[in-house]
């Protein structure tokens, strides 16, 4: 859908599509229900409503682990929409019962305060798959499903691998006994025989009734003048129909991830494959564009996830479970003609690219036997290398006490430089507290650092034209916005790219700092750079509130916002208020609304702290997820009152809408 541009500085909301909860939904947020919250939108005044992605993750809640890049997710169909269940025919009177069974069932579904995902999920593929048995007949020879299925490739392979998955007990595919690979033509075989045709339309049916709710309320929410921002995630699960049904465009080997950061120590592993680019090329990068043209049905905008990934990617070894071992690609290794060119011979080589260890710290584990399944013996020397065959699972396989395992792990993660080739090598994250590093002479470590440096100033200019190649067909391929997410270990150049090519770039107040300077104050948003997004608080951190009440420096953000002069309550000269008042809240988002940024946009909940009765008792049940966490609260979050509560003429509205108002009209709030 065509994104009009910025007639003036916009504001938004930003929800999961699971999170909403109207009068009409099954104990989850439908498709259906965005129109609802774009009525309210649009009385509060706010122009972008920002969901996470939808596509379809099986049983999984997390909105980021897909199993298809095209599919939607079931759980957020309204079954009482479905033309099915108003349908005549042969199967009529089963579909009445089936209409009121469903109408029971929803009632009690709403009952819950939190998202039963699984539980919601089954439900509604039980009804699914009864509606379809009903009015199979019809649905087999219907003409509009069957120009549908033609018109999007995607749904033969997609299909065939949930009707697999569902034979296999939902094991992975790599799993399965039969079909770890396959071509097109035995998935064009499997449509042809009429012996599980019946399973496959089924998916191909409910896919196009998705389809057809999510249009619907996109267009709506069109039609009322409020724009509807998408969530594309960069990574495939390799889980996932794409990877199994073309595994040619990715690398298995390596996975994705993030390097170590303050709220990782140990970097991050996500688990999914990455791509591989030269193979996509070949195309035209055809499986992308395909993906984008599929998200242009619905959305304005979208926001690329992890935008950093097209500049490149953070890899680790498929066997690693952690991130320490990670290294960027692409980049201009460091070959070992270089390292011998500077001095190096292979003995000092391996000493920075592979950890040696001495036998009486192995010995500390595991007493007078070192295993020689893990370890070989330096020559004479009482030093000892990991075999090359060893990973950091292996270790974990070993099954000692936990204090040992996490020894033999940091032994194991020390080293100087990451061989990422038979002739490459990166440098390691943490490569200045190695002992290869510390017990390199002076001389060496000059060489070693301007080799280094070299790497990086190489790579920066390899980064610049990856992105720009990558991000440029992205940008030109719809009349979509893009939004990037330039959050982490950012390249310096990143901001150009994203700039040339007019996409805007993510800021979150409470990380956007002056790393640089003393005391590391908050850079004001009035400062940000105008092809930006401000956002108050995001899926993956606290809400505005929560941040304030339980985290340091309210006094610079408050400063930064420009609220140090007084106020009804008397603070003044930046003394910022200890509570989380609704006239807090009100003055906080006044000053965010404030920034130079184009869009400004907050989390639904967010806004109900400037509402006394919409205040719940603690701020830490509103958030969405805690990333590197598993807990039954990440992606459950629901709304504790339904849409049609908030009276577009209420208070909530109006406070909203008298802060926004100033924004659009160029005023300070």
């Amino acid at each position: 859908m065509k994104f009009p541009g910025f007639s003036h500085p916009m504001s938004g909301v930003a929800v999961p599509v699971s999170a909403l909860r109207s009068k009409k939904s099954f104990g989850i947020g439908e498709f259906a229900d965005l129109p609802v919250l774009g009525k309210f939108c649009g009385a509060a005044g706010l122009d972008v409503i920002q969901i996470l992605p939808v596509n379809d993750t099986g049983s999984q809640p997390s909105p980021y682990s897909a199993l298809s890049a095209y599919a939607l997710h079931p759980v957020y169909i309204r079954l009482e929409d479905l033309p099915e269940l108003r349908a005549g025919g042969a199967g009529a009177a089963g579909l009445k019962a089936l209409a009121a069974e469903i109408r029971k069932s929803r009632k009690a579904a709403e009952a819950g305060s939190r998202v039963d995902f699984y539980g919601i999920w089954k439900t509604k593929l039980d009804f699914l798959g009864r509606i379809y048995r009903e009015a199979a007949g019809e649905i087999r020879t219907d003409a509009e499903l069957e120009k549908w299925i033609q018109a999007n490739p995607w749904i033969k392979p997609y299909s065939l691998f949930c009707v697999l998955k569902e034979k296999n007990n939902g094991a992975p595919w790599t799993a399965w006994r039969e079909f770890r690979e396959v071509s097109e033509k035995d998935i064009e075989n499997a449509w042809g025989a009429e012996s599980g045709k019946q399973d496959l339309v089924f998916h191909a049916w409910l896919q196009m009734r998705l389809e057809e709710q999510f249009r619907a309320a996109a267009g709506e929410l069109d039609r009322q003048g409020v724009f509807l921002k998408g969530d594309i995630p960069i990574m495939m699960s390799e889980d996932s129909a794409d990877v199994w049904a073309h595994p040619h465009l990715f690398i298995c080997g390596l996975r994705a991830g993030a390097p170590p950061d303050m709220y990782s120590p140990v970097g991050q592993n996500w688990g999914f494959p990455i791509y591989d680019w030269e193979e996509l090329a070949k195309s035209g990068y055809s499986w992308w564009k395909k993906r984008l043209h599929r998200a242009d049905l619905f959305y304005h905008a979208y926001r690329i996830d992890h935008v950093l990934g097209f500049f490149r990617v953070w890899v680790i070894p498929e066997h690693e479970r952690q991130g320490v071992l990670g290294y960027f690609k692409p980049s201009r290794y460091i070959s070992r003609d270089e390292l011998r060119a500077a001095g190096f011979d292979e003995g000092r080589i391996r000493w920075m690219s592979r950890p040696h260890v001495a036998g009486d710290l192995l010995r500390g584990i595991f007493g007078a036997e070192i295993p020689e399944r893990i370890f070989t013996r330096v020559g004479s020397e009482d030093l000892y290398l990991f075999r090359e065959d060893v990973n950091e699972s292996c270790i974990w396989d070993l099954g000692l006490p936990d204090e040992k395992t996490r020894k033999l792990i940091a032994f194991y993660q020390d080293r100087m430089l990451i061989e990422t080739g038979p002739d490459g090598f990166a440098p390691a994250w943490f490569r200045d507290s190695s002992k290869a590093w510390n017990s390199l002479s002076g001389g060496e470590k000059e060489k070693a650092a301007l080799i280094i440096r070299g790497y990086f100033r190489d790579s920066e200019d390899l980064w610049a034209r990856e992105g720009e190649r990558l991000l440029r067909f992205m940008k030109e391929e719809t009349s979509m916005l893009p939004c990037a997410e330039d959050l982490g270990v950012v390249p310096d150049c990143v901001p150009g790219v994203l700039g040339r090519l007019g996409i805007l770039g993510l800021r979150i107040p409470r990380w956007v700092r002056r790393y640089r300077e003393s005391g590391e104050p908050f850079i004001p948003p009035a400062e940000y750079p105008r092809l930006t997004v401000c956002a108050a608080s995001v899926h993956d951190t606290s809400t505005v509130r929560e941040w304030w009440e339980t985290e340091n420096d309210r006094g610079g953000l408050w400063r930064a916002l420009g609220l140090s002069t007084a106020d009804a309550s008397g603070n003044s000269g930046g003394q910022a208020p200890s509570a989380y008042s609704p006239e807090t809240a009100e003055r906080i988002f006044g000053g965010l609304l404030g920034a130079q940024s184009v869009l400004v946009m907050f989390q639904f909940q967010d806004f109900f702290a400037l509402e006394p009765d919409l205040r719940v008792e603690n701020a830490a049940d509103e958030r969405i997820n805690v990333p590197g966490t598993v807990a039954d609260t990440n992606w459950s979050y629901r709304m504790p009152f339904t849409l049609e509560d908030f009276d577009a003429g209420g208070g909530l509205a109006k406070r909203i809408h008298a802060l926004v108002k100033k924004r659009a009209d160029g005023k300070p709030a």
